[in-house]
């Protein structure tokens, strides 16, 4: 079975959370993105949040990427 949802995995299928305690959802260029927040004040982004199409293939919004806010 296939469960279309805005969910993300970690919603459904909940991890440890202290590997999530630095998460924080910010904006990052006007697109709100859920983002770890690592040790040297930067951001990796986890999730982009926008209902925007074009934003999941600009290459900036990758999962993994890093930014500084």
């Amino acid at each position: 079975m296939v469960l279309y949802t805005p969910l993300s995995e970690v919603d459904i299928f909940p991890a440890d959370q202290t590997a999530y305690d630095n998460t924080v959802i910010t904006n990052y260029n006007q697109t709100p993105i859920k983002a770890l927040k690592l040790e040297n004040g930067s951001y990796q982004i986890i999730q982009v949040l926008s209902t925007d199409p074009s934003i999941y293939l600009h290459p900036d919004y990758q999962p993994g990427m890093q930014f500084n806010a």
